[in-house]
């Protein structure tokens, strides 16, 4: 559980970095909706950053596997 916890959050941590590369933001002052930015996709189109909000994700699911995988001797050891 503790390996697959980090193996987890190293994932989410690539995920994280690597798909800010595919998305560019472009400057849009005509944009009628009141945004200045639009974010698009390797393809061109208009799209929402969800690779980068599921590395997040999984980052934050890793360090709860990792966490949650340690016995109950280890939690508070360092208060003693």
């Amino acid at each position: 559980m503790k390996k697959f916890g980090i193996i987890v959050a190293i994932l989410g941590i690539a995920l994280f970095i690597t798909s800010n590369f595919f998305y560019k933001k472009t400057s849009n002052a005509v944009d009628s909706s009141g945004s200045k930015e639009i974010v698009t996709g390797p393809n061109g189109s208009w799209t929402f950053k969800l690779p980068v909000f599921a590395g997040g994700a999984l980052f934050v699911i890793g360090l709860i596997f990792f966490a949650a995988s340690r016995t109950d001797n280890q939690h508070h050891d360092h208060l003693i």
